[in-house]
């Protein structure tokens, strides 16, 4: 064999194939390009007509305590098994597996939920329901039964109420993110979808989810749900606070009748009194301002109620939401706010905070995920 000259042998070398890191091969498989093939987005349920709680997702209930949190989770597993239960509809004609993976109650609470609820609000075939009570086990063997029960049972939703009982700490980021990290697998390579429960700050602001934990839901989370007791009524209400895609604008208002059962109801009327027994104006309380405090905002975005003593002025949200925004179609929160408050003469951030909630309420802007899992909002057509 002859010897290669030194300047052949470089050029030789140089036109080999370079190798390829084995974390590379890896990472190609999960590149996506133009051509790739990826199952369809598929939702489990409608709620309003819209598609909501979709498969190898996450999806979110949050509010504070006993504020019909589990009634609502009680009519998405009864609508697995009926086809309508209230406002939700299951889209898929033949019914789904559910698993409830109940960590706060009791075992009877559990069983009572179950079968005087669940059962009475769907035709439910047992077969299909995989409810297990594990308040009595540890953080760790929570995990790991419900890692094996989804795996084993392949349900087509995941019920985990309370998720905060998964781990010893909420306020931990590394575990909290370990864990999210791991329901968002479960929820891809099970093709279901998970829908984890957690309670609000203690402040009570439902925009913020408990703990680090739930910061890293909303970072994550495809579709969050916000459920209410109206203060001083029997009435229960859900909204959407956050998609990622589809927006439900409607609020469902519910009652318990006399059987345990959630009713439709309309949203109630509720006129508080002072402490003199009076009755005081039920608008938000960005409505309730002295008619001379008016003079201190933009007059731009003041509406002058001439001769209403109860209401002598009122915000004109609209356009001033609407030149907050400009020609931006979303906004971080902190932006709109600085927006805001600079266009309105507004001073305080916590009364910023109740003109922000006014417009929520009354449709003119929403709250949603971006791309980059940030939470911003955005305003709603006229």
């Amino acid at each position: 064999m002859t010897n290669q000259d030194p300047i052949e042998k470089e050029i030789a070398l140089s036109s080999a194939t370079p190798s390829v890191a084995p974390a590379v091969l890896k990472l190609d498989k999960c590149r996506i390009m133009a051509d790739t093939e990826v199952k369809s987005e598929d939702f489990l349920l409608r709620w309003y007509g819209k598609p909501c709680f979709p498969r190898l997702d996450l999806s979110a209930i949050t509010g504070t305590e006993k504020c019909g949190k589990t009634f609502f989770t009680s009519m998405l597993m009864a609508c697995c098994a009926a086809k309508n239960v209230l406002e939700l509809e299951r889209i898929r004609e033949e019914p789904l597996k559910v698993m409830w993976f109940d960590t706060e109650q009791s075992r009877q609470s559990t069983k009572s939920i179950l079968t005087d609820r669940v059962y009475q609000l769907g035709d439910a075939d047992e077969a299909n329901f995989f409810v297990f009570n594990v308040r009595a086990c540890s953080c760790q063997e929570r995990i790991d039964y419900l890692v094996a029960g989804i795996e084993t049972y392949k349900p087509d939703m995941v019920i985990i109420d309370n998720v905060s009982d998964l781990l010893s700490s909420i306020n931990d980021p590394e575990a909290s993110a370990q864990l999210i990290d791991l329901l968002m697998q479960l929820s891809t390579e099970n093709d279901c979808n998970i829908t984890i429960v957690i309670h609000l700050n203690r402040t009570g602001e439902k925009r913020g989810l408990r703990g680090w934990l739930g910061t890293e839901i909303l970072h994550k989370a495809f579709d969050v749900y916000y459920c209410e007791q109206i203060e001083k009524t029997d009435v229960f209400s859900v909204e959407q606070t956050f998609t990622r895609k589809y927006r439900i604008n409607e609020q469902m208002y519910y009652k318990i009748d006399d059987n345990g059962l959630p009713v439709i109801t309309t949203k109630p009327n509720y006129q508080p009194r002072n402490q003199n027994g009076q009755y005081m104006s039920n608008k938000p309380e960005a409505y309730q301002i002295r008619s001379d405090k008016a003079t201190t905002f933009n007059q731009k975005y003041i509406i002058h109620n001439d001769g209403n003593a109860q209401r002598p002025w009122e915000w004109n949200l609209r356009p001033l939401f609407s030149d907050a925004f400009g020609s931006i179609p979303s906004l971080p929160l902190e932006n709109l706010q600085n927006q805001v408050m600079k266009l309105s003469e507004i001073k305080q951030p916590k009364y910023y905070e109740k003109v922000f909630d006014l417009a929520v309420g009354q449709r003119v802007i929403s709250t949603t995920m971006d791309k980059h899992g940030r939470v911003v909002a955005v305003l709603i057509p006229s």
